[in-house]
């Protein structure tokens, strides 16, 4: 155990550091407009999603998009076709655990997927002209930033003499088969 015989001090150290976290589930709903009027629907898949986060205020703003393929018959359910869409979405995350003495310039934003833009649901609306389709996704994101560390120092305490490690300590054990 160590004995300090000084002041101890403290030294304020400037770092990078994630200064705040957040997570958001959602669900929202688009409306779909294919160019057959659908009788019944298929199927409906979520695909070539992308985002960027930026931080807006005390919250992370997320800009993403996605393509919606909802796979419908129509013509009294002897045709097929597939309503194609690209979606667009913005989302507020707030931020917990935001670090108030983090510096604002040069913030980091980062933006995991939790989930996938998956379909939840799709229903054929509006007698036949539409088709809303719900869609579930789930994200999460780090803001890294410079923040101000404060810490305990000392100086190292003296050491004592040791005292050599005796030989038989390493010395291999014979085992007999």
């Amino acid at each position: 155990m160590a004995h300090f015989d000084k002041d101890v001090r403290c030294r304020e150290i400037y770092t990078l550091a994630v200064c705040g976290k957040g997570s958001k589930y959602s669900q929202t709903t688009y409306t779909i407009r294919p160019a057959n009027r659908p009788s019944t629907i298929g199927g409906c898949w979520v695909m070539n999603h992308s985002c960027s986060a930026e931080m807006v205020g005390d919250f992370v703003e997320v800009h993403g998009r996605f393509d919606v393929n909802v796979w419908y018959s129509y013509n009294g359910n002897t045709d097929t076709g597939v309503a194609k869409d690209t979606v667009s979405y913005v989302q507020q995350i707030p931020l917990r655990e935001l670090d108030p003495y983090c510096s604002r310039e040069g913030m980091q934003v980062s933006v995991k997927v939790l989930q996938q833009p998956n379909c939840l649901d799709a229903t054929i609306v509006d007698g036949g002209n539409e088709i809303l389709v719900r869609i579930e996704k789930e994200l999460a994101v780090e803001v890294m930033g410079k923040t101000k560390l404060f810490v305990l120092v000392s100086d190292q305490p003296e050491k004592d003499d040791e005292e050599p490690l005796e030989d038989d300590i390493f010395e291999e054990e014979e085992f007999e088969d």
